[in-house]
């Protein structure tokens, strides 16, 4: 699974991600949190007509046709059945999303050491997600994502049995693409990520309270 990750991006970083996947807005400050945990907003890019964009979502997916906010945040949905239930099935047809990052963490499940992972070369990783919109009766407007999640590569098997899926390159791009809305087209790119794309190292228990919010969550022990 995907529980945590950090998204601390900076002007430098906003605009080199701008110009990579060719948005036609650009968000002028992403809030910084070394911790991000579940119900917290975070920021997405999304593709609609009108251009790609940042957005900011919930994390935990509340499906437009709930009647009521859903009593667990549901923050991942697996790849291997997204495209077999109705309500998933529709995000991935036409509201696909990346949740850029510096790195997640994951817990070792022989004995819940936590473990940052992030990209090799340092740059951000890029989680696909998809999301919705939520009415609430009382007028309320929540819009929310959840993060999907595939099998293991050798590298993260060594800790957990899921991950997020990341694209790179131009996997980025076409995840982006709504002109497509074929959702049998992106299964192809719901796969783990090559180990030697990523790198991992363990991290003080400090990032086990979620209000704990410094770089300390993400310095190697």
């Amino acid at each position: 699974m995907c529980g945590r990750f950090a998204q601390v991006i900076k002007y430098d970083r906003l605009q080199k991600l701008a110009k990579e996947l060719r948005l036609s807005q650009l968000a002028e400050q992403v809030e910084v949190n070394f911790n991000v945990a579940p119900t917290q907003t975070v920021m997405a890019i999304v593709s609609q007509e009108a251009g790609r964009y940042p957005g900011f979502f919930r994390w935990g997916l509340i499906p437009s046709w709930s009647r009521e906010l859903p009593k667990f945040a549901l923050i991942n949905v697996r790849a291997e059945t997204i495209t077999s239930k109705p309500s998933f099935r529709g995000g991935l047809q036409r509201r696909r999303c990346l949740v850029p990052a510096n790195g997640f963490y994951e817990w070792r499940q022989s004995d819940k050491q936590p473990h940052f992972i992030h990209a090799a070369n340092e740059d951000l990783i890029y989680m696909a997600g998809i999301y919705d919109t939520w009415s609430g009766p009382d007028g309320s407007y929540i819009p929310s994502l959840g993060i999907i999640t595939t099998e293991p590569n050798p590298l993260m098997a060594k800790i957990h049995n899921r991950m997020p899926v990341l694209l790179f390159g131009d996997d980025r791009l076409a995840w982006l693409e709504h002109e497509q809305t074929d959702p049998l087209d992106f299964v192809p790119l719901l796969k783990p990520a090559l180990d030697e794309e990523l790198a991992l190292h363990p991290v003080s228990r400090f990032v086990n309270r979620v209000g704990n919010n410094t770089e300390e969550c993400w310095t190697a022990v």
